[in-house]
């Protein structure tokens, strides 16, 4: 991260993570937020794209009580980033095209290679989820 105003932001966005993720309303706007902004600009995220899908659907899982297989430290991380994503008055407007998004694929990417084992761990969790599933409907068959 490069600035201390980008830091300061970040920080204050970590705490809103700890209020979102106690309040399932607040949450569920947060995160349908974040997919929607995700998906706008998905040009500007493609390096980044399936990762940040996958915070989205972990903070989700997280929050449903379905997966909690993540320390509460990295959750408020993950958390704070999406919160960092759909604030419209983080460091660089979102205004500006482009340049505007730089911070948030800054926080982003700063967030995904730092809980970067945790995702794959998420990852690997969900592929379980969906194997579970798809030999259960074998079986009902």
């Amino acid at each position: 991260m490069s600035t201390e105003k980008e830091i300061k932001s970040f920080m204050d966005a970590q705490k809103e993570a700890e209020s979102m993720l106690k309040d399932p309303n607040k949450s569920k706007a947060i995160l349908e937020k974040a997919l929607k902004k995700s998906s706008d600009n998905k040009s500007v995220f493609d390096d980044i794209w399936d990762d940040l899908q996958a915070l989205i659907r972990m903070v989700r899982a997280y929050r449903k009580g379905d997966y909690t297989q993540i320390s509460k430290k990295s959750i408020i991380l993950v958390g704070g980033a999406l919160v960092y994503l759909v604030n419209p008055l983080d460091i660089i407007p979102d205004i500006a095209p482009l340049v505007g998004l730089l911070d948030d694929f800054t926080i982003i990417g700063y967030v995904i290679n730092t809980v970067r084992q945790e995702v794959k761990d998420f990852l690997a969790w969900e592929d379980s989820i969906i194997t579970e599933e798809i030999a259960y409907e074998e079986k009902m068959a």
